[in-house]
């Protein structure tokens, strides 16, 4: 039932908007207004005076009409005015142009509503040269309000778990495993620990705190998520302007569990910075955008990092004021057309690889190919896959969505005894890794112990002192993040 109510409509990403922000006076801005009708691009001109710089979360319903958005300072309604309770999300003062961080908000329709939106941002702070994030916050968008233009009902609640030092911006959602709820992404400030928050009917809460690949380097680029939702991909650069670095980082995903493996990371030698990521629509191939160059990277390959084509180089095209057209950004549209912006200054362009699901030069990346009617400062939708249902296995986020598929090998861990009372032992034989880390769920999905670098040959002793009687559910992950053994233990009196 929960799939077929999904896939009725997904037309939640089906409006964007664009505009000048940065570069201009707020009393002569104007909105680039774009919409896929039938899955065709529409682009129109809107005389209102909305300030739009780089930051950019919205959302339509499920038929595709516009129902609000935020450009991270403010919430605007439909008819582009300032929502109800919908200002100073940032200062206006300190951004009278908009919010300059990409991907540093979201908005998200809560499961099993209608008309209820869930905004996340951040609360940043200057660091010396570096902006870091101190806390993450969360407000409810309620459209039943003011004649269907809504109202901001509660407004920047402190996230659990949240005040911490975390990376910039790459703020990126995907939908559950059970097609209904939703995954949040971020990362600790310059680590490889990936923080998780799962969003359902009854709220968003913290799910865990993931070790895994490479460190992230705290960034402006993209992330995003693969159509199928298997893929998590991101592209920044960080570093000071005398000494930038880029890179690309990719991981498997699962949707039941939350967990990222088989990490992989390519940095680029090129002094190239700007950029961002997509998938294609069919999941195949990860485009990568690098300022002046555009990969696409083939995810069936044996060796995914060796399959690296360059499909497109910047042609060196300047717009009406001598803009270079360069790459940044890039966004997989309901058209299944990608679509790129300009980085760095206002241009009416907008690159689009045209056949992102074939190999190679097929993939037709056609440069400057969309004009729009007003200038665009680097603003791009931050926007989840929407058209993402059900699993095709039991994954429940109340329950068996903190089981982990079976693992593909025999891997020669024991778990004993089943059930429980006051301690479990697990064991390992001599041909498996030295040690693994242990986590432990309850049967809502809220971890509840955690133990790290486990030897277990021939076994170790885990104590379940303190937990209450009821059915727990457990991962074993080798250091790189790789689960190698779930399952589900049941604690007695």
């Amino acid at each position: 039932m929960c799939f077929v109510k999904l896939s009725h409509a997904q037309k939640e990403d089906n409006t964007w908007i664009s505009g000048l922000g940065a570069y201009g006076l707020p009393d002569t801005t104007k909105i680039n207004h774009i919409q896929f009708l039938d899955n065709v691009l529409q682009v129109t001109l809107i005389n209102k005076s909305v300030p739009l710089f780089i930051a950019l979360g919205i959302v339509s319903d499920t038929a595709g009409k516009l129902q609000c958005y935020s450009n991270g300072v403010h919430v605007y309604n439909a008819d582009h005015f300032v929502m109800q309770n919908g200002e100073n999300f940032q200062s206006s003062a300190q951004f009278p142009y908009g919010y300059p961080l990409t991907q540093s908000l979201i908005i998200l329709p809560m499961p099993d509503t209608s008309g209820i939106y869930i905004l996340i941002d951040g609360v940043h702070k200057d660091v010396g040269t570096d902006v870091i994030i101190e806390r993450l916050r969360y407000s409810f968008i309620d459209m039943q309000f003011n004649n269907g233009l809504g109202k901001v009902t509660q407004k920047k609640i402190t996230l659990e778990n949240s005040t911490d030092t975390l990376n910039v911006g790459l703020l990126t959602a995907v939908r559950h495993g059970n097609g209904r709820d939703w995954w949040l992404l971020t990362t600790k400030y310059e680590s490889n620990i990936h923080r998780k928050y799962l969003i359902s009917p009854e709220g968003i809460y913290f799910h865990d705190d993931q070790a895994v690949g490479d460190t992230v380097y705290n960034g402006v680029g993209y992330a995003a998520f693969s159509p199928s939702g298997e893929w998590y991909a991101r592209y920044f650069y960080y570093g000071q302007t005398s000494n930038l670095k880029t890179a690309s980082y990719l991981y498997r995903f699962d949707r039941c569990t939350g967990q990222l493996y088989s990490p992989a990371k390519k940095s680029y030698n090129d002094p190239d910075y700007r950029g961002g990521v997509a998938f294609s629509p069919n999941s195949r191939y990860l485009y990568v955008a690098n300022y002046t160059k555009i990969y696409q990277y083939d995810l069936e390959a044996s060796d995914i990092l060796a399959s690296e084509q360059v499909v497109a180089e910047y042609d060196g095209f300047l717009d009406g004021n001598g803009v270079p057209t360069r790459f940044f950004g890039l966004l997989l549209a309901p058209d299944n057309k990608i679509y790129g912006n300009i980085p760095g200054f206002n241009s009416r362009y907008l690159h689009v690889i045209d056949q992102p699901d074939q190999p190679g030069a097929a993939c037709n990346v056609i440069q400057h190919a969309i004009y729009l009617p007003t200038d665009n400062v680097g603003t791009l939708p931050n926007v989840p896959f929407y058209r993402l249902y059900a699993a095709g296995i039991p994954c429940d986020s109340m329950v068996s969505a903190f089981t982990p598929p079976p693992p593909p090998v025999n891997t020669g861990i024991r778990v004993w005894p089943v059930p429980a009372a006051d301690m479990l032992y697990f064991s390992a034989d001599n041909d498996m890794p030295e040690t693994f880390d242990l986590q432990l769920f309850d049967a809502f999905g809220r971890p509840v112990l955690h133990r790290e670098k486990l030897d277990m040959r021939p076994s170790v002793t885990v104590r379940l002192d303190g937990l209450t009687p009821g059915a727990y559910f457990y991962t074993l992950t080798e250091t790189d993040g790789k689960v190698i053994k779930s399952g589900r233990v049941v604690k007695t009196e």
